[in-house]
């Protein structure tokens, strides 16, 4: 009997992957390649396909098997895994009703058009409705998932992408962040930027493809089993390890945008491509969460693609592709440059030192969204309120402003703050894999990136969904969640190249 109850778990968490694959597909093909006029049909396409695949985890059938396999002594560390992260899934869709699930599919792919043309307007309004509806729907759902216990609407939410984190830590996190980024980033604007002009002008589109993919070739990419793309908003889809789909874009005024955005993707698409391949149709081969996710693309953009290490193997190329704007630029000039600070509207643009300024204020956007103290149609006016507060800066029309990212489009309510969790796990990490490599920075001074994506690959992607991410950065460095790691970082690297000093890291720094 326990025999038959596990293979009918491990045929319906395959059956889910695929289901999900396809899924992802659909999605992807929606950002890239369909024609405007599909998006009527691919609405109902993805609702059917998110139905099928709510049910296949809310059969009775399922429940029954898993309460009788997780009553069996003799399972394996892998197994035990499986039926436990399972389960968590299995309960939070008990609660939710195949209508609502299906809903909200419908809503995000006509959202999803609806913010495109906003954004080409200019027009905040014409993607509210569809915006409203989401976030009705997603109250909905956070609602029937039900709050935990101690906990509010937002944590439901938020337990999706990032298990166990709850605003009642996430809060006083970002508020040292804050209360440390605002100051410190006060201090550098009182002091020149470096100089930057080399990188102004035309940059053709072909030639940054070029530099792109040479990148990806670097960092270890397997163009096998996967490809880029472009697209207005850069984003990694895998729908197995063996195919993850990334994408870039292209602006011929700004060159750095390919760059760092191609960077920050490839670190997605390599902790994709390094899941365990042996568990690849059931749930233990996805990401422990989203903010260790984000740790990879973060510590490959920053920590990595903004060092100077980095550009001595890797100026010389880009120079060959842009001989008149770059041919005599020293990697000092070229480093200082690419790490200039400046509180900006763009928050996929923006420096390392200002970024998180930007996740704070969606952060508290959305908390205001969830519990009811702010209007879908007020947005626009809180957006620009704290965009002042924050960065000092104030958008000039929308699509600098509360349409610029993709997120709420898809309805994907609680994933902000993942990148600020993703940003402190890359710091820490990156601390790790410095003790270990004494030689790390002269490898890759000389273009070598294979020491670093292999330790990554050791102490981060091969362990799946396999453990909790908080587990798997504590093992991989000694230390959890903490903001005394990244602060340190930021200290380190800016001080030198502003000549400044900047404030110390707060007492309360820590969340470990």
């Amino acid at each position: 009997m326990v025999t038959n109850a596990w293979k009918t778990i491990q045929s319906t968490m395959a059956e889910i992957r695929d289901l999900g694959s396809v899924v992802a597909l659909l999605s992807w093909d929606q950002e890239t390649y369909m024609p405007p006029k599909g998006v009527t049909a691919r609405a109902e396409q993805l609702a059917t396909l998110q139905g099928l695949q709510h049910e296949q985890l809310v059969d009775p059938e399922l429940g029954e098997a898993i309460a009788l396999v997780d009553t069996n002594p003799s399972l394996t560390e892998l197994e035990q895994a499986q039926i436990r992260e399972l389960k968590f899934e299995r309960e939070r869709a008990t609660r939710v009703p195949t209508d609502l699930v299906k809903e909200i599919a419908r809503t995000q792919a006509r959202a999803l058009g609806s913010w495109g043309q906003a954004r080409k307007a200019q027009r905040f309004e014409l993607f509210a409705d569809d915006l409203s509806h989401l976030v009705e729907l997603r109250r909905a759902m956070a609602d029937a998932y039900g709050a935990p216990s101690g906990g509010e609407r937002y944590d439901a939410l938020l337990e999706g992408y990032e298990r166990g984190m709850r605003v009642t830590r996430l809060e006083p996190l970002l508020q040292t962040l804050r209360d440390w980024l605002v100051p410190a980033v006060q201090i550098i604007s009182q002091h020149p930027n470096p100089q930057s002009q080399f990188l102004e002008g035309h940059f053709a589109s072909n030639e940054q493809w070029t530099f792109a993919t040479q990148l990806l070739g670097a960092m270890g990419f397997d163009t096998q089993a996967g490809r880029l793309d472009k697209s207005v908003h850069p984003f990694t889809t895998s729908f197995d390890p063996q195919d993850v789909r990334i994408t870039t874009r292209i602006f011929e005024n700004l060159p750095l945008s390919s760059v760092f955005s191609t960077i920050h993707e490839a670190g997605h698409a390599l902790y994709e491509q390094g899941l365990p391949l042996s568990q690849r149709r059931n749930i233990l081969c996805s990401a422990a969460s989203m903010g260790l996710h984000e740790s990879q693309s973060r510590l490959w953009e920053n920590l990595v693609g903004r060092s100077l290490a980095f550009w001595n193997a890797f100026l010389p190329q880009y120079q060959q592709l842009f001989p008149q704007q770059l041919g005599k630029v020293l990697v000092e000039q070229f480093y200082a440059a690419v790490n200039r600070v400046c509180p900006s509207l763009i928050r996929v643009e923006a420096d390392e030192v200002t970024y998180n300024l930007h996740v704070i204020l969606r952060f508290e956007l959305e908390l205001a969204l969830m519990r009811d103290d702010l209007p879908v149609r007020e947005i626009p006016g809180a957006w620009n309120d704290l965009c002042q507060k924050l960065l000092g800066v104030v958008p000039s029309h929308d699509t600098e402003g509360v349409l610029q990212d993709i997120h709420w489009a898809w309805g994907e309510f609680g994933y902000f703050p993942t990148y600020a969790i993703g940003n402190l796990y890359s710091a820490t990490l990156m601390n790790a894999a410095e003790r270990e490599m004494p030689e790390l920075w002269p490898t890759i001074g000389e273009g070598k990136l294979a020491p670093l994506r292999e330790w990554l690959n050791r102490n981060v992607h091969r362990w799946g969904r396999t453990r909790e991410a908080e587990v798997i950065v504590r093992t991989s460095t000694g230390k959890g969640l903490n903001a005394d790691d990244f602060i340190g970082y930021l200290k380190r690297k800016y001080e030198p190249i502003f000549g400044v000093t900047l404030p110390s890291a707060p007492a309360s720094a820590a969340a470990d």
